[in-house]
């Protein structure tokens, strides 16, 4: 069996002394969509930054692809969406401007090579967004966006793919589209994709693990599991109700 994607061990994460994530542990392995579910505060971005390198643990070890997050930054080996993304809409910049900046990051002022501008296209045609190369990033749609900016990622060809409520702002049928976007990433591609999210059930159909986060982990497993109902008081309140549809669901199957 390969190593699992990301390794965490009793995690323990502070901000001026005061814990935000404590005693964290879980494996995701590789080729698999996990997501971390919890409410605004709950400790969601700040594990996706320890795993990243960016925020250092007080306690505990992470292994990403077999090495520590700071020596994983220099490699290039994930791609990171985040949450907000501020630009002038009025900026003239294509679609294609938007995935380059990704691939000019590593060159500095040199010119795009033939190799640079096969990996924008064709990072381009992997989110189905070949067709708007050339138009104006500001007049895409949501959605359109979201994916123009996986592109992006994409065109460093990452092992992991790691977005922060990457469907904030989309309406239901965009978002649908949008995760089986990374579905598609994850069978195709073979990409191992982490994702914050508070809308335990928007994720539950897609993803192949749930962590159920605040402060601590209070459940971790698959979506098809019984997610106790203690886990989710802990991690949401009370009066949390939760409903996983699947392929034998009578409301959800559909004829072939």
């Amino acid at each position: 069996m390969p190593e699992p994607a990301v390794i965490i061990r009793d995690l323990t994460v502070a901000y001026d002394g005061n814990i935000v994530l404590e005693d964290i542990n879980l494996e995701v392995a590789r080729g698999e969509i996990m997501s971390v579910v919890g409410p605004n505060g709950s400790g969601k971005s700040t594990l996706l930054r320890a795993i990243m390198g960016f925020k250092r643990p007080a306690k505990g070890s992470i292994l990403v692809l077999g090495r520590s997050p700071d020596e994983i930054q220099k490699t290039g080996l994930i791609g990171y969406l985040p949450q907000n993304m501020n630009y002038d809409q009025n900026f003239p910049v294509s679609a294609f401007d938007i995935v380059a900046m990704s691939r000019y990051s590593r060159k500095g002022i040199e010119r795009l090579g033939p190799e640079d501008r096969a990996a924008i296209n064709g990072s381009l045609e992997k989110v189905k967004m070949q067709s708007q190369t050339d138009k104006h990033f500001g007049s895409l749609s949501g959605g359109q966006k979201q994916r123009v900016l996986i592109a992006r990622a994409l065109a460093m060809k990452p092992s992991i793919l790691i977005l922060d409520e990457p469907s904030i702002g989309l309406d239901v049928v965009a978002q649908d589209s949008f995760y089986r976007l990374l579905q598609k990433l994850r069978d195709d591609e073979g990409l191992t994709i982490i994702l914050v999210s508070h809308d335990i059930g928007g994720v539950s159909g897609v993803v192949d693990k749930i962590a159920c986060v605040k402060r601590q982990m209070h459940f971790y497993g698959s979506p098809k599991d019984c997610i106790p109902s203690t886990a989710l008081e802990k991690t949401f309140g009370t009066n949390v109700y939760f409903l996983s549809h699947d392929s034998e669901c009578g409301t959800c199957r559909r004829d072939k």
